[in-house]
């Protein structure tokens, strides 16, 4: 018997599965703790895409002209894509498009929140209610695991030289003044914005941003950059379609040339379009080269601009199929007019002419590979108003004069020399805007 009582065989087996008890309960509460890490992951990607819906919704609300309205609300859209990521609202039976509502386990429950902040920003907060199983032995009956992210609605400077799919481009020792403006590109190469020149000057423009990546040649003007943005609407996309239709039948016939070297404006006496006219240095209407114009314009054919001086105020309207030849230095100072009225233009752009005040040249030509249309200013020179080449590639040397509206739009843009920019002074309709959504918590 005494021998028995010293036997110290299987004592450590004994302790070990004393020891192994505890650790067997702290090994299973970590894997339920484990399990709440990954809720939580799944929450907080519901409530980054819900905040994000209810932000691209309220942007669209705070810039009706760049988007579509939407006929549901910001609570819809932020529970609609919550219920994408299997985050569904108590009780909600709405038949959310892609929603992936699972049946939850017994005493589980979910509920997701949309609100705004503010005026500019949208929070969402999914969370999760459930039972809690080894954690009641530190008292818990349940546990809530919760998400909660804000989107936030950025207005970007207005842009008021947008290039709507190739490259915007930085040329020579060119000098941006936009203080009150920004420059934007749609494109989605990786030169979306594309810095090639020497002693490059954009520090006085205001957001420059590229649905695509920046490239410089070292400069560091891409620090300048916000890439990747989402695109920005054309303001002035509905001329396109209503201008297409006009053919020279939509006119009473080509206006007179013999003896009138100078344009004709249309009205209601004159229904004309001027075909294949040059302004010549020699030419005008009184032969020293010099062209005042008044009015709206249209020209169809071959547009061809020499070294001589137009002035005045007056829209310069291409037809489809027309070309637009700029050469010899001419002095062009010409400002848009602030309003024009249906009895300036054929029938067909009646439901368009508030998009033409302060439309300065509207030119639909389509330039190929290595093509270009070059706009020139310089000191005598300027451009006071809208350009707007849907379709071609623009090289543009504007004014340094500063005026309240001065933008251009084109299919692409070349920036070389000195330009000023400032769009503050166009109508609303013809302002371009731009937005983004972003993620702050």
């Amino acid at each position: 018997m005494r021998n028995l009582l010293r036997c110290r065989r299987g004592s450590v087996a004994f302790a070990t599965v004393v020891a192994l008890v505890p650790l067997i309960g702290a090994v299973a509460l970590g894997a339920e703790a484990g399990s709440w890490y990954v809720t939580k992951q799944h929450a907080q990607n519901a409530a980054d895409a819900a905040a994000y819906s209810g932000g691209l919704w309220l942007a669209c609300s705070l810039s009706p002209t760049a988007c579509t309205a939407d006929a549901q609300s910001m609570d819809y859209r932020g529970k609609q894509f919550a219920s994408q990521n299997a985050f569904c609202d108590g009780g909600d039976g709405t038949a959310y498009p892609g929603r992936r509502c699972v049946t939850l386990a017994s005493g589980t429950t979910q509920s997701v929140t949309i609100t705004p902040q503010g005026t500019d920003a949208v929070k969402a907060t999914v969370s999760q209610t459930q039972p809690a199983y080894l954690a009641k032995l530190l008292g818990l009956s349940s546990v809530t695991i919760g998400a909660t992210a804000t989107a936030q609605v950025k207005i970007l400077a207005n842009p008021c030289v947008l290039s709507l799919s190739d490259p915007l481009a930085f040329q020579g020792s060119t000098t941006v003044q936009a203080q009150k403006c920004g420059l934007s590109s749609n494109s989605t190469q990786s030169n979306s914005l594309n810095f090639t020149g020497n002693g490059l000057d954009v520090s006085k423009a205001g957001a420059i941003s590229g649905q695509g990546d920046c490239h410089d040649n070292g400069g560091g003007q891409c620090s300048k950059a916000i890439t990747f943005a989402p695109p920005v609407p054309d303001p002035l996309s509905a001329l396109n379609a209503a201008i297409s239709t006009l053919t020279l039948a939509s006119f009473t016939g080509k206006c007179p040339s013999a003896g009138n070297p100078a344009p004709t404006a249309y009205g209601p006496a004159t229904k004309c379009v001027n075909d294949v006219f040059t302004f010549k240095s020699n030419g005008g209407s009184a032969k020293d080269g010099k062209y005042p114009l008044n009015g709206v314009y249209f020209f169809s054919g071959k547009l061809t601009i020499q070294s001589s001086t137009i002035t005045g105020t007056a829209t310069l309207i291409m037809l489809p199929g027309s070309t637009l030849t700029i050469s010899g230095g001419p002095s062009i100072q010409i400002t848009a007019p602030s309003t024009v009225v249906s009895t300036q233009v054929p029938a067909a752009l009646a439901s368009v002419v508030n998009l033409m005040s302060q439309l300065l040249i509207y030119d639909p030509e389509q330039t190929g590979k290595n093509q270009t249309v070059s706009v020139s200013g310089n000191a005598a020179s300027y451009f006071n108003g809208i350009a707007y080449f849907p379709n071609a590639d623009v090289v543009y040397q504007g004014s340094t004069q500063s005026y309240t509206c001065v933008e251009v739009i084109a299919k692409g843009i070349t920036l070389s020399g000195n330009s000023s920019f400032d769009n503050s002074g166009c109508p609303a309709g013809g302002k371009i805007q731009s937005q983004i959504v972003r993620l702050v918590q």
